[in-house]
């Protein structure tokens, strides 16, 4: 019942960021052309390279399942490569933002309005790749998703996933006690994976309070997880990421935010 609460109450929130446009990944991305698209494996990092044309390059009539990755984003970058695109999210208004995306570019594409932990509407090993961006922060148990995503699969597959690295939490944490401090960012609740909480004063912390809906995964969970439940974890990589749009300190460092994970089953 809490899993439900938690699913009905993240559901509700992106419906109403999709309706707003209130966040980044609800606005659909249609300006895109292919010099950008075919730059996407462009990188001064070799082994980055690689990754990516492992999971951009030769897409011609590769299933693509694009999983809690509604907001006609992603989904645009793999349909315009020539992929057979499906997304499944659980926000109808960000699968909204899919299908006006695939109106504007021209392409055919397939939309569920269904659970990152509950794929049954899928038959076993139909997806050749699955990517998902950051939101199985959004579960407290990720060994649901990697379970029905590795039954999705094709033998062979790729299943792309970005977490948020765990670290990063306390950065944004709204609170008196986390974050920047004047020379770096202090860590000062409980480093520990679960429920990220909002107290009586409405300040972010780990552990007293209501439930945001969010979760901390640790590496622990991330990974582990990946391989208990038969992923090939095959590549890990990182993101940079710059907090001056938080409106924390101007001059604060880059800090890795998000953790890449690529798999093969």
């Amino acid at each position: 019942m809490e899993n439900d609460n938690i699913i009905t109450k993240n559901k509700e929130e992106w419906n109403e960021n999709a309706e707003t446009m209130s966040h980044p990944g609800t606005i659909p991305w249609l300006n895109l052309n292919m010099e950008v698209l075919h730059k996407l494996t462009e990188t001064e990092n070799p082994m980055l390279s690689k990754i990516r044309k492992l999971i951009y390059g030769n897409l011609k009539g590769k299933k693509v399942l694009c999983l809690a990755s509604g907001g006609g984003q992603q989904s645009a970058v793999f349909s315009l490569l020539g992929a057979d695109v499906t997304v499944a999210d659980i926000s109808q208004s960000q699968l909204n933002g899919d299908i006006k995306a695939a109106k504007h570019y021209g392409y055919e594409i397939k939309t569920f309005l269904c659970s990152m932990t509950d794929l049954s509407v899928f038959e076993a090993e139909l997806f050749d790749i699955v990517l998902q961006p950051v939101s199985i922060c959004y579960v407290p148990d990720v060994m649901p998703v990697y379970k029905e995503v590795y039954r999705v699969l094709k033998q062979g597959g790729i299943y792309s996933i970005s977490h948020v690295n765990p670290t990063t939490y306390p950065a944004y944490f709204d609170n008196d006690i986390d974050g920047w401090d004047g020379i770096g960012y202090r860590i000062a609740t409980p480093y520990i994976g679960g429920a990220i909480r909002i107290d009586k004063n409405g300040h972010e912390n780990m552990t007293d309070g209501e439930k945001t809906g969010e979760f901390r995964h640790l590496f622990i969970d991330m990974f582990c997880n990946l391989t208990e439940a038969g992923f090939n974890i095959k590549y890990i990589f990182e993101d940079n990421i710059t907090l001056t749009d938080r409106e924390l300190e101007p001059e604060s460092p880059i800090i890795q935010g998000y953790i890449d994970v690529l798999s093969m089953k």
